[in-house]
């Protein structure tokens, strides 16, 4: 069951984030303040107990949970 405190919001940042590997790119691109969507992540993030992007770099790139919560959230995009 997926938990109710994802909001569409947090799929859109994620899935942006991770085809632009930017959270300003991404930012500008859905129209919204960087830090609000650095939140937006943070806050995925914290709710899944999971980090999704290595941020060592300054490309963001996707863990390996990161990879498959992609696969599905892309999916799951597409469905709706």
């Amino acid at each position: 069951m997926m938990d109710s405190r994802i909001k569409l919001r947090h799929l859109r940042s994620f899935l942006e984030t991770a085809r632009l590997g930017s959270l300003s790119a991404a930012a500008q691109d859905l129209n919204i303040s960087q830090p609000a969507m650095s939140k937006s992540i943070r806050e995925l993030e914290d709710i899944l107990g999971t980090q999704l992007f290595d941020r060592s770099t300054r490309r963001l790139s996707l863990t390996p949970a990161g990879k498959v919560f992609q696969q599905h959230v892309g999916s799951g995009m597409i469905a709706l």
